[in-house]
């Protein structure tokens, strides 16, 4: 009879703590499960924004020329970045965000986990640029106590769940800027090895 009753017991007490932490999770699957990255206009620029279920959240507002000689207007890294975003977003492995070198050039790039290489580059920075400072400016990340930003090993990462988590709150809580659909890209490529 004791034993009916421990077996009873445990059994609630293990229903009862599956059920509290999967309450705790539900804004982190539903991002997980609902984000689309798409290329907009955001405040009159290009932008690389993720459509989540419940808001329209800009990740990088695409204003530098720097790389038009190369061929990649801002309008053209969007839509090359935002597509990025969603292909390691869809194979799980846009994670965090951090910096990197690939063929001599700092990087933005996505990694699986906080200290973690990178794991797919999404874009190159101009040359000379403070790659930490230029991916925290690209991001608008506020540095607060219990936000998505981990310094590790002199680099930084930026948690995107808890980015965008934290985003959509935000943009729920105020006036949404319209997204405007970015034309059809061209079918010419550009050129050049730098973004």
């Amino acid at each position: 009879m004791k034993t009916n009753f421990l077996t009873g017991l445990l059994t609630v007490s293990a229903l009862t703590l599956a059920s509290a932490f999967i309450a705790s999770k539900p804004a982190e699957a539903q991002l997980q499960s609902g984000t689309k990255f798409v290329c907009g206009y955001w405040q009159g620029v290009p932008a690389t924004i993720a459509q989540t279920p419940t808001a329209n959240v800009p990740v990088i507002r695409w204003v530098s020329n720097h790389f038009e000689d190369s061929g990649y207007t801002p309008q053209t890294r969007c839509e090359i970045v935002s597509n990025k975003f969603q292909e390691y977003y869809n194979n799980g492995t846009l994670n965090y965000l951090t910096t990197g070198i690939k063929n001599g050039y700092d990087i933005v790039c996505a990694a699986q986990y906080d200290g973690g290489s990178c794991v797919g580059q999404l874009f190159t920075l101009k040359p000379g640029s403070n790659p930490n400072q230029t991916l925290q400016d690209l991001m608008a990340v506020r540095l607060q106590a219990s936000g998505p930003l981990n310094e590790s090993s002199g680099r930084v990462y930026i948690d995107m769940n808890e980015y965008l988590q934290e985003a959509t709150t935000a943009a729920n809580n105020s006036p949404e800027t319209p997204i405007q659909p970015v034309p059809s890209p061209s079918t010419e490529k550009p050129t050049g090895s730098v973004w």
